[in-house]
């Protein structure tokens, strides 16, 4: 569960671009300049997708999306992850994406993200888990998003007891945590 808490910290560090609505009285420091001025409303500045989030509710800010989800990359998504690498891109892209709609309105973001983490992308990861027990295949795994590293690391661990368990190397297979959170709690 810490490993989950600090990749949230890490996923609302990353900078989004951000238009100032109002006069910034001494928020010249958020240039990253040494000096403490004023802002302009109409600014552009780059802030961390928490402080904008927060600014942005308060009518402060108005958050744009960042190129990598602009059309190119969200039409590059559908072709798979051997297309686009993610990772270099933005290492929680899935995670940032849903903020970033649910902040602007972007409906079609929303559903775009939605489709590639159920269409072909995931499932390729996942196959790949599956197929890779002998491989080197850290080369694969560095290309994708930090939501499709999680996946392919479940379906990888479920692959390996699989063996492990037709091997009769163990007594008894668990189900992996990812899966866990995904399932509905059972009653009684």
């Amino acid at each position: 569960m810490a490993d989950d808490s600090v990749h949230a910290l890490l996923a609302d560090e990353e900078l989004v671009d951000c238009t100032l609505l109002i006069d910034g009285e001494g928020m010249g420091h958020l240039l990253g300049d040494d000096k403490a001025g004023d802002l302009a409303k109409g600014a552009q500045l780059k802030l961390a997708l928490w402080l904008a989030l927060v600014l942005a509710k308060k009518n402060m800010v108005r958050i744009s999306l960042p190129n990598r989800y602009g059309p190119s990359v969200r039409a590059d998504l559908e072709a798979g992850p051997t297309v686009v690498d993610l990772h270099s891109i933005a290492p929680y892209y899935y995670t940032v994406g849903h903020k970033l709609a649910d902040a602007t309105g972007e409906d079609s973001l929303r559903k775009e993200l939605r489709a590639a983490i159920s269409g072909d992308r995931f499932e390729k990861a996942f196959d790949w888990s599956q197929v890779s027990l002998d491989r080197d295949v850290s080369e694969l795994r560095e290309t994708l998003a930090r939501e499709e590293q999680q996946l392919f690391d479940a379906g990888y661990r479920a692959a390996r007891d699989v063996r492990a368990w037709k091997r009769r190397r163990t007594a008894r297979l668990t189900t992996a945590a990812i899966y866990k959170r995904a399932a509905p709690e059972r009653v009684g």
